[in-house]
């Protein structure tokens, strides 16, 4: 089923420098901050030998000062600043106008975008793709306050911190074009019936056929800005010798990306999504509705306010018993910048469209970017009322001294997630039904925060004290964590869209994180510490046998959840990914010889109604890792340090699949698509001051 086959090779360079000082000065203040620099150069190389590069460059600085005005009293106030560089260069930029060549039209043909159109195939050919050309200049300046004040059993801190965020774009979203093939479309030409994968797929794209196609350019330089900010109280109460309280609330607030120019699109949707119109930043009214938008076309939510409490209490003075519970809510403040992008690149500013292959709409590769009248120009939507989502989690667990230095804890751990994002395509309708409002507008995904999720989990740790140089932690994991929510489509290119608009609580299911059962194995063992460790050649023979470490980390689960998938078009737009297949009752895991999955457990949904697999109904193969680390410290005098550190990723060199090929008509469904990557060795020589 793999009838080609070549190693990729990508060559990775990376330099760093970190600095640190502390200083006292005088009148009980004290100074101390850090800097950092990392630049990475990576070469990328695909199965068809395009050398795409990626060059990157990173600094980080920040101070802090600290001034005392009590022992019982300080105050910290910090200035952070980072800023970060990244430049991808394709293959083919300014050396080969690939799709000018191949007579494609409708494209963005500029030098630093030639190449080729992506290419996709429902069968399993292997799809042809190359990076888009990119410049990304991010900055971020941040100023913190905190003061801790203790009075008697009372510790309370409370400050807060306000960072403004620069994201200088220079790309094209999708400047040369993607092309799908299915093979419906060539079933169509030849029967005039469009019967969904009853063709071949490579024969239209022989024939210069595709069944969908896409682009997005235009506006290629985009200035982002938001601002981030949050206020915090917290109280460390020791009510009695063995009951401690934990109270705290903090106040976070992300602000709705904006652009400097005003290039955000955003669509103007009457109710029922019968009628769309884009309304631009620049002019925030609505064309539809005539309701007025802010800036970042997406309203603020100012109201994230986190309570949180913990406690620990020790019921038996005498005992080594523990109790420990806390609860806490959790914003996501960080979800803007992918759906600013989005919108940045949209219609009537940019050139934008995601069409199907149709009578009316008639598609080759030469002539692919036609925008269809029945199909809206702008591929993207966010509900304006769109909130920031939010977790809240809570925990209880009871830890007890065990003999031999031993010590045992289990732990109960729930969440709850509310305003998770949901993504679906209005005005869509299963393969083989009648259209119920041809005039209703199709073609783009919409967003909304009306998901949520929930998350149970048993923890049981059993840990060794450092004793004899050697200390040990096992943990064990059981646990069910289920959603409604587009959290992102594992090897799906992005993130989930709702197979039925019309029944979200269809895309109920097990989260993409989901993995049921987790072990977790770490040990760590010192051969013992001299007072003087020699150096690395002299002291060699002493230092095979004194102050050597020597740390494993193991860990091994089950598979995590996937989602069988059809690669038809849905009707009325280009997306191919959100259909599911008809489940036969044919058991999904005997699979024939070479096989992991069962093909003959999917067929095609059947006419006029969505496939009834459900999202996330495949669970994937078990999981196994194993890493090492060797390590030791020489003391080359008494200010003077050199660390050696040998760290081994995969140590056993153990090849480990995170996946199955999901998509039912491929030819490698139920084979492994990936791999994660095999031992890397790393060693590291640092010398301190």
């Amino acid at each position: 089923r793999y009838n080609y086959q070549v190693p990729i090779i990508g060559d990775t360079h990376q330099d760093s420098l970190q600095a640190r000082f502390n200083q006292r000065l005088p009148r009980r203040n004290q100074l101390w901050g850090n800097l950092s620099y990392l630049s990475t150069r990576t070469d990328s190389p695909n199965l068809f030998g395009f050398l795409d590069k990626t060059r990157s460059a990173g600094a980080n600085a920040g101070i802090n000062w600290r001034h005392t005005f009590h022992p019982r009293l300080y105050a910290v106030v910090g200035y952070q600043f980072s800023r970060w560089t990244a430049r991808t260069t394709p293959f083919f930029a300014h050396r080969l106008n690939v799709s000018g060549e191949a007579g494609i039209a409708g494209n963005n043909q500029e030098p630093v975008n030639w190449g080729p159109p992506a290419l996709s195939f429902a069968s399993g050919i292997a799809g042809l793709s190359d990076a888009q050309s990119s410049l990304n200049r991010d900055q971020t300046g941040g100023l913190s306050l905190a003061i801790l004040w203790n009075r008697a059993r009372h510790n309370i801190t409370f400050g807060g911190n306000f960072r403004r965020q620069q994201f200088n774009v220079l790309s094209q979203e999708d400047a040369r074009g993607s092309f799908t093939f299915t093979g419906a479309s060539t079933q169509a030409s030849a029967n005039a019936v469009p019967v969904a994968g009853t063709g071949s797929d490579f024969a239209g794209f022989l024939l210069g056929i595709p069944d969908t196609s896409s682009i997005a350019f235009g506006n290629a330089d985009k200035y982002f800005r938001a601002s981030l900010a949050n206020a915090f109280v917290t109280e460390d109460w020791r009510v009695t010798p063995g009951f401690t309280l934990n109270l705290g609330l903090r106040w976070e607030y992300g602000s709705p990306i904006t652009e400097v120019y005003g290039r955000l699109v955003n669509l103007d949707i009457t109710p029922a999504f019968a009628l769309v119109a884009p309304v631009v930043a620049t002019s925030p009214a609505g064309s539809l509705t005539g309701e007025r938008y802010p800036n970042s076309l997406v309203r603020p939510d100012w109201n994230n306010l986190a309570p949180r409490v913990g406690f620990a209490w020790r019921p038996f003075s005498a005992s080594s018993m523990v109790i420990r519970g806390g609860y806490g809510v959790y914003y996501d403040t960080s979800v803007y910048r992918s759906i600013a992008s989005q919108m940045a690149q949209q219609s009537p500013l940019s050139t934008s469209l995601r069409v199907q292959n149709s009578l009316s709409n008639p598609l080759t590769l030469a002539k692919g970017f036609n925008a269809s009248s029945s199909i809206t120009r702008n591929t993207f939507a966010l509900d304006p009322g769109f909130r920031i989502g939010y977790s809240q989690n809570w925990q209880l667990s009871i830890q007890r001294d065990l003999p031999a230095g031993l010590i045992i804890m289990g732990t109960y751990l729930g969440s709850k997630g509310t305003r998770a994002q949901q993504q679906f395509l209005p005005n869509t309708f299963p393969i083989g039904a009648l259209n119920p409002c041809p005039a209703c507008p199709t073609g783009f995904a919409y967003l909304t925060s009306d998901g949520n999720s929930t998350r149970h989990a048993g923890q049981v740790e059993v840990r060794r004290r450092l004793r004899s140089g050697f200390t040990a932690t096992v943990q064990y994991t059981f646990s069910k964590s289920i959603d409604n929510a587009a959290l992102g489509g594992r090897d799906q290119g992005g993130s989930l869209i709702a197979q039925n608009w019309l029944d979200l609580r269809a895309e109920r299911a097990r989260s993409n994180l989901d993995q049921r059962h987790l072990l977790s194995v770490q040990t760590q063992y010192t051969t013992g510490m001299g007072v003087a460790g020699g150096m690395l050649l002299g002291g060699w023979r002493s230092a095979l046998v004194k102050e050597w470490t020597v740390s494993t980390q193991l860990t091994a689960g089950t598979g995590l959840p996937l989602t069988p998938l059809y690669p038809a078009v849905v009707a009325g737009t280009g997306v191919t990914t959100s259909i599911r297949p008809d489940y036969t009752g044919a058991p999904l895991y005997a699979a024939p010889p070479g096989l992991f999955l069962n093909p003959a457990a999917y067929s095609a949904p059947a006419p006029g109604r969505w496939g009834n697999a459900g999202r996330n109904s495949i669970t994937g193969p078990s999981q196994f890792t194993l890493d090492a680390s060797l390590g030791r410290t020489f003391r080359m005098g008494d200010r003077l340090n050199l660390e050696i550190r040998l760290d081994a990723t995969n140590a056993l060199n153990h090849p480990v699949f995170p996946s199955w090929n999901a998509f039912v008509t491929n030819t490698q469904f139920g084979l492994p698509n990936a791999a994660n990557p095999m031992r890397s060795v790393q060693t590291t020589a640092r010398l301190r001051f």
